[in-house]
C-alpha cells in the first residue's frame, strides 16, 4: 500500500536536510515537491525557501522560489529577507523590506538585529525608530513597545561597538526590562571595564539566569577581579537556583589559573567529577591550565592522558605547563612526542617550547625547534619567538649569535629584544659588542 506525503511530510524532511547542512538532497526534495503537486502551496514553498535561505551558498536559489511562488504570505517575505541577510546582501534585504505590504514583528526583528550585528547602529537606529512610530500608527504593541528582540538587538549592538552611553540609552526607554537586556548590560560594562555599573546592575536585578551568571564570573575574569568572580561563583552555588554549565566552569578555572588556587580549583576539579559533568576539550584544557599553573603536575599529565580527543590547544597547555614548573626536558620530550604523533603545530605551541628551552638552558634544542619552526612547518617567526631565542643565546654567552640573529629578523625588533642582548653584555662584559650596538 502506497502513502503519498502531504504538505507536513516535506516541512519534517526539509528541517531535517537543514539540521546535516544537505544541500543536495534538499535539490532531490524539492523535485519532488513540484513532482507530488505542492508547487502552489504556500506552507511548502515557505519551508523550501527557508531551506534554501540558509543552506544555499548564495541567494539565487532562494531568489528564484520566491519569484516563482504564486501565493506569497508575511512568512515567504521574511524567509527572503533572511535569506538576503545570511548572504551579505543587506541593501536588497532592506529594499524587500520596505516593499512589504503587511510586516510583523519578525520582519522588524530580522532587519533591525542584522544591521546591528553587523555594526551598523545607525541603520539599524532608523529602523528602530521608525518601528515604535509605526506601533503608534498601527497600535500594535509586539511591533513597538513589547517588542523585546528588537530592544535587546539595538543594546546587544551597541554594546559590541563598546558605545555604552546609547546602549544604557536604549535600555532605559525600555518599557520593561528583561534578563537578556540586562545580561547584555552586563556583558558590554565588563568588556568596556566598567566593573562597577556591572555589579550594581547585577545586583539590582530581581530575576537572573544562568546567562547572567555567567555572564557576571567572567566580567570579573575578564577585568582580572579573580577572587571576586570566585566570590559570585560560591553565590550561585549558595542560592542553588542554577547548576554552573561548561561556560561557568572555563570562567571559575581560569580564575584559580591566575591565583593559583589549588584548593579551589581541585574542588571544582572533585565537582566536576561528583557531578558527571561530561569533560569536553576545551574543559579538559581549562583543567590542565590550571592544574599546572597551581603546580599540580601530576594531577594535570593524569586529566592529559585521560583526555581521548587532544586538540592543539591540549599540547600547547601541557607544554606550558611543563615549562612553567620547570620540567623544561619533560616539555620538549612531549612537543617531539606531538610531532611524531603528526599533529600539526602552530606558532603558539612553537612559543612555549622555545621557552621552555629559554629556561632550561638548552641552547642546541632551542635552535633545532626554531629552524624546525621555519623550515619543517614553515611557520613564520613571531616577535616573541625571536624573544626567546634571543633571550637563549644571550644567556650562555652566545651575544654576538644573539647579535645577528637580530640583524636577520622579518620586523623591527623592539625595546624588550634589545634591552635583552643589552643587559647580557654588560653582565658578561662585552664592551665591543656594545660598541657595535651603538652603531
Amino acid at each position: 500500500m502506497r502513502v503519498s506525503p502531504n504538505n507536513f511530510t516535506f516541512t519534517f524532511l526539509f528541517k531535517s536536510c537543514q539540521s546535516y547542512d544537505d544541500f543536495e538532497t534538499g535539490r532531490v526534495l524539492h523535485a519532488h515537491v513540484v513532482k507530488f503537486g505542492f508547487g502552489g502551496h504556500v506552507f511548502v514553498q515557505n519551508t523550501v525557501l527557508d531551506f534554501y535561505s540558509k543552506c544555499s551558498e548564495d541567494v539565487s536559489s532562494a531568489l528564484k522560489v520566491f519569484e516563482e511562488m504564486s501565493e506569497r504570505d508575511v512568512v515567504s517575505w521574511n524567509s527572503m529577507i533572511c535569506a538576503y541577510m545570511n548572504h551579505g546582501e543587506i541593501k536588497l534585504a532592506i529594499e524587500l523590506f520596505k516593499s512589504m505590504e503587511e510586516r510583523n514583528a519578525v520582519s522588524w526583528n530580522l532587519v533591525i538585529s542584522g544591521l546591528a550585528k553587523r555594526g551598523d547602529m545607525e541603520s539599524a537606529r532608523l529602523l528602530f525608530e521608525e518601528m515604535i512610530t509605526w506601533n503608534a500608527v498601527t497600535k500594535n504593541a509586539r511591533l513597538g513597545l513589547d517588542n523585546e528582540v528588537a530592544w535587546n538587538a539595538m543594546i546587544s549592538g551597541y554594546m559590541r561597538n563598546c558605545d555604552v552611553k546609547n546602549a544604557r540609552l536604549i535600555c532605559d526607554q525600555m518599557p520593561v526590562k528583561s534578563v537578556v537586556s540586562c545580561t547584555a548590560m552586563i556583558s558590554g560594562y565588563a568588556k568596556v571595564g566598567d566593573v562597577g555599573e556591572m555589579k550594581r546592575l547585577f545586583y539590582s536585578m530581581p530575576v537572573k539566569n544562568i546567562i547572567t551568571w555567567n555572564a557576571m564570573i567572567a566580567g570579573f575574569v575578564q577585568n582580572h577581579k579573580f577572587d571576586q568572580a570566585l566570590d559570585v561563583f560560591h553565590r550561585m552555588l549558595m542560592f542553588g537556583e542554577y547548576k554552573p554549565d561548561e561556560t561557568t566552569l572555563l570562567s571559575v578555572l581560569s580564575a584559580c589559573s591566575h591565583l593559583g588556587a589549588h584548593e579551589q580549583g581541585k574542588w571544582i576539579k572533585s565537582y566536576i567529577q561528583k557531578r558527571d559533568v561530561e569533560i569536553s576539550t576545551i574543559l579538559g584544557n581549562a583543567l590542565i591550565d590550571m592544574l599546572a599553573k597551581c603546580g599540580d603536575l601530576e594531577s594535570a599529565m593524569s586529566m592529559f592522558n585521560q583526555m581521548r580527543k587532544k586538540c592543539i590547544i591540549t599540547w600547547t597547555s601541557m607544554v606550558a605547563g611543563l615549562a612553567f614548573n620547570g620540567q623544561c626536558k619533560e616539555a620538549l620530550a612531549l612537543f617531539d612526542e606531538m610531532c611524531m604523533e603528526r599533529i600539526q603545530p602552530d606558532d603558539v605551541i612553537f612559543i612555549a617550547v622555545l621557552s621552555a628551552c629559554t629556561h632550561g638552558g638548552l641552547v642546541e634544542e632551542g635552535k633545532r625547534v626554531f629552524s624546525q619552526m621555519v623550515k619543517q612547518f614553515n611557520i613564520v617567526p613571531r616577535i616573541e619567538h625571536y624573544g626567546c631565542m634571543i633571550d637563549l643565546l644571550s644567556r650562555v654567552g652566545k651575544l654576538e649569535e644573539a647579535y645577528m640573529l637580530i640583524k636577520s629578523m622579518s620586523m623591527r625588533p623592539n625595546a624588550v629584544i634589545w634591552a635583552t642582548l643589552l643587559g647580557f653584555c654588560k653582565l658578561y662584559g662585552q664592551r665591543e659588542m656594545l660598541e657595535v650596538m651603538k652603531k
